[in-house]
């Protein structure tokens, strides 16, 4: 099945929440001089107009981005998040939503904040997909794109010749299946990778068809370094609808707790309602 298209939900509540902690990770790994390596494996095209005919359907970035584009706080904490999302829109600053006309992937945030030293691999598997993911990327020498199936590329992709990174999931979970194919590459992936960082996002779906206590749970046994952050913009229903998401970090640089505490601290009055919850917590501590 590769019928799922991430335009349908480009800026939403869960876009920010996993933007602006890839945004986090990444200010991390570049204060050091030395070059690392990202690999996205679910990477899709990297940009989405918000007037094209997937992300206008259900405008759902009405419920995201939008509410914190005035949020000076949150720009003062992650000041690179807004100048990636500026940059996308061809403007110095973007402060409200009519100014407001792409939102940019994982992979267009990587492009843009990594150094002119470091070393990148997109992979996707959807043909339609990969195509415009070459076509936004093709200039970037920087960059290696794969067509190809994101859990198994971790096995072929990894180790990389640089010995720092960021491995960055975004699956869309749209087979059951690949909640056990995520902790299988991830465990894989520690194997041959062992010194990089690894950032798993997942969704909160209803009771009934939610995965994410026991993907937790099972990477929490993997005894590696472990934080989660989740937001959830309202309570969870028992069968239908994501009503959040999070990130599960393994190997979670220092000071990421602190900076995600204060992220949620804004995040949580402005993408949840009275029946919201966020969560942050370590569930494996650095030795």
């Amino acid at each position: 099945m590769l019928s799922y298209r991430h335009a349908f939900h480009a800026g939403n509540h869960a876009d920010v929440l996993k933007h602006l902690t890839l945004c986090l990770l990444l200010s991390r790994l570049n204060e050091k001089e030395k070059p690392y390596f990202y690999l996205d494996t679910h990477a899709a095209c990297g940009i989405y107009a918000l007037n094209g005919r997937f992300a206008a359907m259900h405008q759902e970035y009405l419920g995201g981005i939008a509410r914190v584009l005035d949020c000076k706080d949150l720009y003062d904490l992650v000041p690179e998040y807004f100048s990636v999302l500026a940059k996308a829109n061809g403007q110095q600053q973007v402060l409200n939503t009519s100014a407001l006309r792409c939102y940019p992937g994982s992979p267009y945030f990587a492009a843009t904040l990594t150094r002119p030293f470091d070393k990148l691999a997109f992979v996707e598997l959807h043909s339609r997909e990969f195509e415009d993911l070459s076509h936004n990327f093709r200039r970037d020498e920087r960059i290696s794109l794969h067509c190809r199936d994101g859990f198994e590329a971790l096995g072929a992709l990894l180790p990389p010749p640089i010995k720092r990174g960021l491995v960055f999931m975004d699956p869309s979970y749209e087979l059951k299946s690949d909640y056990t194919a995520a902790l299988k590459a991830v465990k894989a992936g520690l194997t041959r990778f062992n010194t990089g960082i690894f950032a798993l996002w997942y969704p909160v779906l209803g009771r009934l068809r939610d995965h994410s206590k026991n993907l937790t749970q099972d990477l929490k046994r993997l005894r590696a370094p472990l934080l989660q952050v989740e937001l959830r913009a309202t309570a969870q229903r028992e069968e239908h609808g994501m009503c959040g998401s999070g990130l599960l970090i393994l190997n979670y640089p220092y000071q990421l707790y602190e900076k995600l505490e204060q992220c949620l601290n804004l995040l949580y009055p402005r993408l949840c309602d009275e029946n919201g919850s966020a969560r942050l917590r370590i569930i494996n501590p650095q030795d």
